[in-house]
């Protein structure tokens, strides 16, 4: 009988192809573990405003992601984040003036599995580590905020239908700590790209995207509706300061962000971008596209961001743009329960590989500044057990996080900025063009 055609060889070389990815990612990582990053910049602490007393205060936004792997009882980020949500929430005289942006990965290492999954306990405890923040007696009377939102550890590092109901999966659960009176939510909602759109008061719009939706596989119209409705979300925010975030940076010195030269003498870049493996970095096509799309969006609308906030990269970075349209800071605070290493990059203003978090402060003089909260060491975690040690350890080191960068973002009575040289003009993602193409990322 003659060999049946059809899906059998098609399943055959899809399995050849996703092993020969999988043994390509394991080389290429050990290559790039042998030849990446460093210990990266130094950079002494730097406190050039001081810490405001909260009645000149209207609003605070507290930035922390990829904090996932911690665990109540264990996390000393976690516990001094929570005493910082409590000292802010009880001081500011509006009730909802306080907002902690979970910047994505809120669940490692493969987000909320299936309730009859073994691991599911623990998927489920890393979690509500987190929405517990935002739990404390002040914080549930003044109506403080926790908006979680979706990094690829959260789809489970998959694409499509599974990865889909891991994000699901966190999202019953947030919903879950909603309906027992938590003011927690996932935003974007589980499978939208978004922009999630929430003015706070009105001095600051937030934009809320999942980038990890953007960096599958999507059609050219679902892409084209995002950044309509991102553009929208720009025009409409009037006198506000707007603020990007998502778990994808727009611009990093860490490994998403400063792939080793290594890779590139050995010809590995093409051969990971050609796999796949890298679409969670930066120099990813697909990576570019969002970025380059971005970018014309902000043009398009004449309109720059004051904050595009990320996590993905485990440090704590306060950069620059690579052009002068781009938002005005790009911050990454992705030290919630991980460290990764830094490189030297000339858009850093600060950056620290260590355990952390960043506040935003929106003074009532209409002044906008920016504090790090940092570990004075790398342990991200105390021991389990003996109980005493771990009470020990965990009052030192919560206690001993302190502020060590702080910069005036906006001056006093500042406002929204315009972007520079919005007259050239590419509307890549609704399909209209005009003279001149963006230059590339430096």
């Amino acid at each position: 009988m003659g060999r049946r055609p059809g899906p059998g060889p098609r399943r055959s070389r899809s399995r050849r192809a996703i092993a020969w990815a999988g043994g390509l990612a394991l080389a290429t990582g050990v290559v790039i573990a042998a030849c990446g990053p460093g210990p990266g910049p130094e950079f002494r602490p730097v406190l050039d405003i001081d810490f405001p007393e909260p009645d000149a205060v209207d609003a605070v936004i507290l930035l922390i992601g990829d904090a996932g792997q911690g665990e109540r009882g264990t996390s000393p980020i976690l516990q001094r984040l929570r005493s910082d949500v409590e000292f802010w929430s009880e001081r500011l005289a509006a009730d909802s003036a306080v907002t902690v942006l979970f910047l994505g990965d809120n669940v490692y290492p493969v987000g909320v599995r299936d309730r009859d999954h073994r691991q599911f306990p623990t998927d489920s405890l890393r979690l509500w580590s987190q929405i517990e923040v935002v739990a404390g007696p002040a914080a549930l009377a003044r109506g403080t905020r926790g908006l979680f939102m979706a990094g690829n550890h959260d789809w489970g590092n998959m694409a499509g239908r599974r990865g889909l109901a891991r994000l699901r999966n966190e999202q019953e659960q947030i919903d879950s700590a909603r309906g027992m009176g938590l003011p927690v939510w996932l935003l974007p909602e589980a499978g939208e790209p978004g922009p999630a759109v929430l003015d706070l008061q009105d001095r600051v719009r937030l934009l809320l995207m999942d980038t990890h939706w953007f960096l599958q596989e999507r059609s050219g119209r679902a892409r084209a509706r995002f950044f309509t409705d991102l553009r929208k979300g720009l025009e409409e925010a009037g006198d506000r300061h707007v603020i990007l975030a998502a778990h994808h940076p727009y611009e990093s010195a860490g490994p998403h962000g400063a792939l080793a030269p290594g890779a590139k003498a050995f010809g590995l870049l093409w051969l990971m971008k050609k796999s796949g493996t890298l679409v969670q970095d930066l120099n990813s096509p697909i990576y570019e596209d969002l970025l380059r799309q971005l970018l014309s969006s902000f043009r398009l609308v004449e309109r720059r961001p004051l904050i595009f906030a990320a996590g993905h990269d485990h440090s704590l970075q306060v950069l620059d743009p690579a052009t002068d349209y781009g938002p005005e800071t790009v911050l990454v605070s992705g030290a919630g329960s991980k460290l990764t290493d830094l490189a030297v990059s000339p858009q850093l203003r600060y950056a620290a590989a260590r355990p952390g978090y960043m506040t935003l402060v929106f003074r009532q003089n209409e002044a906008v500044d920016l504090f790090v909260t940092a570990a004075d060491s790398t342990d991200v975690t105390c021991p389990a057990e003996p109980e005493e040690a771990r009470l020990s350890c965990m009052g030192d080191r919560a206690t001993a996080m302190k502020l060590v960068y702080s910069e005036r973002l906006v001056p006093e009575g500042g406002a929204p900025s315009a972007v520079v040289g919005a007259s050239e003009v590419t509307d890549t993602a609704g399909g209209r063009s005009a003279p001149g193409r963006l230059p590339p990322r430096r």
